[in-house]
């Protein structure tokens, strides 16, 4: 949805005016603006109304009016959250990148993780610092959840990483170091996130790295009819609210956010993760999806030329200290056989 002209100089207004409430009249009506990228009535979105629902029933009655896919890429969702048009939002690591470059040590190393069990480990040892990095720039962590494995989507198959090189892949915006690294592997076009299907159907992109969650909701299957069953990345995130909106909560109603909240991150994570199968299946059988796999060849071709550019990474997109982290964490557990 667009608004234009003087609706968005109201909207704007309305915005400012809720943002600028004292405290005790922010308090006494605990309604929280909660911004994603998922569209309205996908999966993710129902998710987070039901955790609503659970906040609502809790001390104080807090309200979350969740924005779905209406208020840009995450970037602007971040901005918005600055300014205090909203109060928080669930976010993937590429918006809370935004906030702290430490969280793109869960989701910024591709092919290093293997399963959702590197995931969960390599998530639970970087959390306490990740959290106080954080809280730090102003932000309260509610629950850490994933959206599935990213997954390359295109017009044509792809069968060995040379097959991107002529592509015009979807990048989103906000993160020109990673755009650059993209450089390396085909051409990276960056676009909002609701310009995807438009950017198929005028030929402005040949294919997208996406989770198959959003590509079934979106169709992405109807312009772009091949996946590679290739476990790119995980898609990972957490549901933040900025502490100036927490701090003007009543005590009981934020541990009753934080206990709700936490046991929603248990469901969110496993429904997601169950869920990233079952649409590549209905994908096939409704949309005409066609599954590539790599020969273990090509596969080991994959991991190798990427791993050339951990170096790059390094210090420039992660953190040194937590890509150290997240690398000795996912090595031992390799080694080790797990």
């Amino acid at each position: 949805m667009r608004l234009t002209g003087l609706v968005v100089r109201a909207f704007i207004a309305a915005l400012s005016f809720a943002a600028a409430l004292p405290p005790a009249m922010a308090a006494e009506g605990a309604q929280l603006r909660i911004a994603t990228v998922a569209p309205a009535g996908s999966s993710f979105h129902k998710r987070l109304q039901a955790l609503g629902n659970e906040w609502s029933k809790g001390p104080g009655g807090v309200s979350m009016n969740i924005y779905a896919g209406t208020q840009g890429g995450e970037p602007q969702i971040v901005r918005r959250m600055r300014v205090g048009q909203i109060q928080g939002a669930m976010l993937t690591s590429v918006g809370l990148g935004q906030i702290d470059r430490s969280v793109t040590a869960l989701q910024y190393l591709p092919l290093l993780f293997r399963d959702w069990d590197d995931v969960d480990a390599v998530r639970e040892k970087l959390r306490p610092e990740l959290e106080a990095r954080l809280l730090k720039a102003g932000y309260i962590v509610l629950f850490w959840g994933d959206g599935g494995w990213v997954r390359y989507f295109s017009k044509k198959p792809i069968t060995k990483i040379g097959d991107l090189k002529s592509m015009r892949v979807y990048t989103s915006s906000g993160d020109p170091a990673t755009v650059d690294i993209f450089k390396n592997f085909y051409t990276p076009v960056v676009l909002e996130p609701d310009q995807i299907l438009l950017g198929l159907r005028n030929g402005m992109i040949d294919a997208l790295p996406v989770p198959p969650l959003l590509a079934n909701f979106s169709q992405v299957a109807t312009y772009a009819p091949y996946m590679l069953d290739l476990h790119w990345a995980p898609v990972t995130g957490a549901l933040v609210i900025t502490e100036r909106a927490w701090n003007q909560l009543d005590p009981k109603a934020q541990a009753w956010l934080r206990e709700s909240s936490e046991k929603a991150g248990a469901e969110f994570r496993s429904a997601s993760r169950a869920e990233d199968d079952q649409t590549i299946q209905a994908m096939k059988d409704k949309q005409g999806l066609k599954v590539t796999t790599l020969s273990p060849e090509a596969e080991r071709e994959w991991r190798a030329e990427v791993a050339r550019y951990y170096p790059r990474v390094r210090g420039t997109i992660i953190p040194e200290q937590m890509f150290d982290a997240a690398v000795e964490t996912l090595k031992g557990r390799h080694a080790s056989g797990q």
